[in-house]
């Protein structure tokens, strides 16, 4: 390990003189050290930064939480940073604590995840052990089923035609997103088609009136090669993203697991619909939404969610997370005060994976956002700093506390 590169890069992170490419080195040599080597780092350099100081500065602990709770952006922690710096004598629990703050600065957006206890920063390090073997992320997998039963495998599949039906092409772009292309032709059999992605997937589709879909990990969506109807009309599971074609005579409306409907005519919004949620949830980005449920209907605007219950009733929010809503098809995790339960739903999806808890589930609370490309092992990492206890046993990973 090049310790001199390390104290270097990092004197000139402190003093607010570090360029990016730096940053992006420093990220990179830290990143494979373990605690005690950031302790001794940080101590090393900030007892150099100010020598001849004996005053003795603390950072806040609400300093520390807004910055993981309310995404402080970086210029501003930057500011702050040689405040920090500045604190000669201090706990082995605090210098833990700000080397995990510092070290999620200098490596950016890739992870800067921590978890709450209570809504309060944990300031308890649990060393955890190294997992034995690791999980890779989540693909584009998916899985056609034509109207005649015929299975494509669309991640293995190659560019081009893939299959008529009807008036329609099904056409793999080169990015792999499929796209129906409708010819407009008349008396043409109006067929139905189904994607569904497995655990560990998500795909792309473009509908034949030109609206997109996302589909996340274990969903599916039913729907015809062609709108010839007065409504265009699909189905789904688990959970998709929709940017509706605007077509204000021919209105777009998505049936929910056979229990709710989303009425549109052009819009972006996104349904999270899995069983083993609480809520159907369908969150608003643009346009407007008819959200119905028996008797029970709700219309929203954007910035608001509408959430159905196991017993039918719908209620509204006002002010929803729109970014936390649609974090996975911008290709993230993110989290505001998320259960621990919670947590691990979206990470057993993404990672096939069968979670086991061990007795009482944690009630720790998470905040943060990490990539979705990363290896299970970086996205269970942030959880050392909770008194979460996890071990991996194939695509098992069981859990306690």
């Amino acid at each position: 390990m090049p310790t001199k590169s390390i104290e270097y890069l990092t004197a000139l992170y402190f003093n607010n003189n570090i360029t990016e490419i730096q940053k992006e080195e420093l990220a990179i040599l830290v990143i494979q050290l373990s605690d005690e080597q950031i302790r001794i780092l940080l101590e090393k350099a900030w007892t150099n930064h100010v020598p001849d100081s004996n005053e003795q500065y603390d950072i806040p602990d609400e300093l520390i939480t807004s910055f993981f709770n309310q995404k402080v952006p970086l210029s501003h922690i930057q500011k702050i940073a040689p405040v920090v710096a500045m604190q000669r004598r201090f706990s082995y629990r605090r210098i833990a604590t700000v080397a995990a703050c510092i070290l999620v600065l200098i490596t950016g957006a890739y992870f800067w995840l921590q978890p709450v206890k209570n809504n309060t920063l944990v300031k308890k390090i649990v060393p955890q052990k190294k997992l034995l073997n690791d999980v890779a992320p989540g693909k584009q997998r998916a899985l056609l089923i034509l109207a005649d039963g015929t299975q494509i495998v669309l991640d293995s599949a190659s560019t081009g035609l893939l299959a008529q039906q009807g008036n329609a092409q099904i056409v793999k772009l080169p990015n792999g997103e499929i796209l129906y292309n409708a010819s407009g032709g008349k008396n043409a059999e109006i067929l139905f088609n189904t994607m569904s992605t497995p655990a560990g997937g998500i795909y792309q589709l473009i509908l034949p009136d030109g609206s997109k879909v996302w589909l996340n990990s274990t969903s599916s969506i039913r729907y015809p090669t062609e709108f010839a109807d007065k409504v265009r009309l699909v189905e789904i599971t688990g959970e998709a993203y929709f940017e509706i074609a605007k077509n204000a005579d021919k209105p777009f409306i998505v049936k929910v697991n056979n229990l709710a409907e989303v009425k549109v005519t052009g819009t972006h919004f996104n349904v999270n619909a899995y069983d083993d949620e609480a809520v159907i949830k369908t969150t608003l980005l643009e346009g407007s939404v008819n959200i119905s449920q028996g008797d029970n209907s709700s219309a929203l605007v954007p910035g608001q969610q509408a959430q159905i219950n196991k017993k039918g009733l719908i209620k509204r929010i006002d002010a929803a997370d729109l970014e936390e809503a649609v974090a996975w098809k911008n290709g993230n995790f993110l989290f505001n005060s998320a259960g621990l339960s919670t947590v691990l739903r979206q990470a057993a999806r993404w990672y096939d994976l069968e979670i086991i808890y061990e007795g009482k589930i944690p009630d720790d609370k998470f905040s943060g956002q990490i990539s979705r490309s990363v290896n299970l092992s970086s996205l269970l990492k942030w959880m050392q700093w909770s008194e979460v206890h996890f071990k991996l046993a194939g695509k098992k990973l069981i859990i306690n506390s």
